[in-house]
């Protein structure tokens, strides 16, 4: 038990020097400033507020404004893979909602007739039964041909169920109606009765609108804290009190340059369609950042070369502390260094502490440039 204390009280003194060690390296003298001395009693009268040092719980809320924009991957371009011309149309105008598998337009091609021809008559072959020594090859010859002239009109994507009607009543048909293969809003519509289209030609351009992307610009400063798969809440200035939860689906490998920003995409659910292209909506990320010691924004004055907080050991006393900050989350700073766990800091009237604090150091400068001339006789 002796042994012990003797070794306890051994350690005291290393303890004690490297308390102070710690202490003496925040308190370290910073050029142009100097401890200021308040009454207490006035505190209050100057508006001076304090707050002590702990450790928090840190999140950063990232706000920006994106604009709804169509899902690219939910877009149909409606087209046709033969010649013909438009003989009814059955969308009128851009903008219609239509559903899956609703009719937009007919179509009459000379092509597709004799297709459906070749078609009739590679069938009517096949049913008719074939004798002779090359009876076998021949009736193999007539069903490839009724393959080939079906395979031709499902690559010219002529429905199967139209494909069926032509094999049950043996009459081509003059037209085929082109239906729609998704449901959801017409953005564009190039057609009107009469008119000739050609393979590949965009007739109808319709999109679903289930599902939108929400393009927003995030400053290239917080962009290290957008992370793929990252839940978003999106808000309508259109329908107050109601907010969607998307997910960040794409970042932007290039920075604006006029901006500094860079294009992050979100994914949205759009049951209802209340999001429609062209609309602007808010969005919001929330990050944590988990436990640090942290400062109040209030309380850091930057000068442009440093960071300056005052301290207050009590009894009236502000003390300049250079620290070092780490992120901002909220209305808080990271302490990397200069600070510790409840100290207090100044939150307001700290720009006036920060003038006396100038002050002091520029009077105490100048009396010790006086006392250290020499008086002429």
């Amino acid at each position: 038990m002796i042994l012990a204390t003797i070794f306890l009280l051994s350690l005291a003194p290393q303890i004690a020097d490297a308390s102070m060690e710690s202490m003496s390296q925040n308190k370290k003298p910073i050029p142009g400033y100097a401890e200021v001395q308040i009454d207490p009693e006035k505190l209050q009268l100057f508006g001076i507020t304090t707050e002590k040092l702990q450790i928090r719980d840190l999140s950063k809320t990232i706000r920006t404004v994106g604009l709804v924009e169509v899902d690219e991957r939910r877009i149909a371009n409606i087209q046709t893979k033969f010649k013909g011309w438009i003989e009814k149309l059955f969308v009128n105008f851009t903008g219609t909602p239509v559903s899956y598998g609703e009719p937009l337009f007919s179509v009459y091609s000379p092509d597709l007739l004799t297709a459906q021809e070749e078609y009739l008559l590679a069938l009517k072959g096949g049913e008719r039964p074939v004798q002779g020594m090359f009876g076998e090859e021949l009736t193999q010859s007539n069903e490839d041909l009724l393959e080939a002239a079906r395979q031709r009109l499902e690559l010219w994507d002529v429905p199967e169920q139209e494909i069926q009607r032509l094999t049950e009543t043996r009459i081509p048909s003059k037209t085929l109606t082109i239906d729609s293969p998704v449901e959801g809003i017409v953005l564009n519509k190039n057609a009107f009765v009469g008119m000739n289209v050609e393979p590949g030609m965009n007739i109808f351009t319709i999109a679903d609108l289930s599902h939108v992307w929400v393009m927003a610009d995030i400053y290239e400063q917080d962009i290290s804290w957008i992370k793929m798969g990252q839940k978003a809440t999106l808000v309508l200035t259109s329908f107050p009190g109601k907010s969607l939860t998307g997910s960040v689906a794409f970042i932007s490998y290039i920075v604006e340059p006029s901006t500094r920003t860079m294009k992050v995409r979100f994914d949205f659910d759009n049951p209802n369609e209340q999001l429609r292209p062209g609309m602007y909506a808010t969005v919001e990320i929330q990050i944590k950042m988990g436990k640090a010691l942290a400062v109040p924004e209030s309380a850091v004055i930057d000068t442009g070369q440093r960071k300056i907080v005052f301290v207050s050991p009590g009894k009236g006393r502000f003390e300049p502390r250079e620290v070092q900050l780490g992120f901002k989350a909220g209305s808080y700073y990271q302490v990397i260094s200069g600070l510790e766990t409840n100290e207090e800091v100044a939150t307001s009237a700290q720009f006036l502490i920060d003038s006396e604090s100038r002050l002091k150091a520029a009077g105490g400068g100048m009396q010790g440039m006086e006392m250290g001339q020499k008086k002429k006789p």
